[in-house]
């Protein structure tokens, strides 16, 4: 039987993993988020979050997609962690640093609140007056990377229904010629009072929409400040609940984005060796 606590950041639903013994390797691990994150057959989940050791850091985090393959970043995921990191003695105060591939993280976990100062978010290669076609519609986006790419749609009113965003995500998550990694799509509208944005996101590896995206939801707001928008400071609705971003602007240039929202714990978990099958 394999250990793990189901956990989730607004509906962003993850198997967190503690690996700190290094008991299991990427092969294993990657399996396991292709078998045990199915849902109905298995525990079903949006991605595994594994903590393994750091020689930089609290601990090292890594993110499994349900289909098999590594993330760089995931900011639901990485509050997830966080908590778990805090709740299962893997950190010693609610203060803590871990390493991602997407840039190393600082938080701070305050019972079910977490806010995270992610890595900065380089402005270099960004796009903002990109134009793409999915059959008859047409598109403006920008697109950033933090920590994994993110292709941003703002729409003057939604166009679709939640479901109804998927085929369109997943028409544009596979422009290799646009985005040669994928991206994640996530579709952005007004929120109806000042300063809040409403997202619905289509994410890459997972490969449908998601009730929450913690990237998302700060490149999100990137997009909307740098275009005159929304201020700095940010409320994000997502399906799941709302994230709360800050941004600030480096002596570089680089964006500095702090994430803020809610790590649930749900469950521990014992998943059996039929559900991996």
């Amino acid at each position: 039987m394999i250990e793990c606590v189901k956990m989730n950041g607004n509906g962003n639903d993850f198997l967190v993993l503690d690996n700190m013994a290094l008991r299991y390797d990427t092969e294993f691990l990657s399996n396991l988020a292709a078998k045990a994150c199915r849902r109905r057959q298995a525990v079903g989940a949006d991605g595994l979050v594994v903590a393994e050791p750091s020689a930089a850091a609290d601990f090292k985090m890594r993110i499994f997609n349900p289909d098999g393959t590594e993330g760089e970043m995931c900011g639901n995921g990485a509050r997830c962690v966080s908590r778990f990191a805090l709740d299962y003695g893997i950190a010693k105060t609610g203060e803590l640093t871990f390493e991602t591939l997407g840039g190393m993280v600082r938080a701070v976990v305050d019972g079910g609140l977490v806010t995270m100062d992610l890595a900065p978010v380089s402005l270099r290669g960004m796009v903002t007056d990109g134009r793409l076609c999915v059959g008859e519609d047409e598109f403006e986006y920008s697109f950033i990377t933090v920590g994994v790419p993110h292709c941003v749609i703002f729409e003057r009113e939604r166009s679709r229904r939640f479901e109804e965003y998927a085929p369109v995500g997943r028409a544009i998550r596979r422009r290799s010629d646009l985005f040669p990694q994928g991206t994640h799509v996530n579709f952005a509208v007004m929120g109806g009072e000042a300063d809040m944005i409403d997202i619905m996101t289509y994410e890459r590896g997972v490969e449908d929409m998601t009730l929450s995206c913690g990237t998302g939801s700060v490149a999100s707001a990137i997009v909307s400040w740098l275009s005159g928008r929304t201020g700095p400071d940010v409320r994000v609705k997502n399906p799941g609940g709302v994230n709360g971003v800050s941004l600030l602007r480096s002596e570089n240039g680089d964006i500095l984005p702090k994430l803020e929202g809610r790590a649930v714990a749900v469950a521990e978990i014992s998943i059996m060796p039929e559900a991996l099958l």
